[in-house]
């Protein structure tokens, strides 16, 4: 693995204290996590146990973009 990238201990401790929203979730258009925590649980082991990068940084792409959802709920 490469320098740099996040692990999956990295995104379950991003993940870890904030409140998760129950779902559905349009992560983008046409893409719709029906359940937070099951999504969240497979996503990270793939990451745990992916071997190849080209599988690994799609999941990233999501497990960001979920952070940024979320981020984005928080604001008034």
């Amino acid at each position: 693995m490469s320098k740099g990238y996040i692990t999956a201990e990295d995104y379950q401790a991003a993940f870890h204290g904030i409140e998760l929203p129950e779902g559905p979730i349009e992560l983008v258009k046409g893409s719709t996590i029906p359940d937070v925590h099951i999504f969240l649980d497979k996503q990270i082991t793939i990451l745990r146990t992916g071997t190849h990068e080209r599988i690994k940084e799609p999941v990233r792409w999501r497990l960001d973009r979920l952070l940024e959802i979320i981020e984005e709920m928080k604001q008034p």
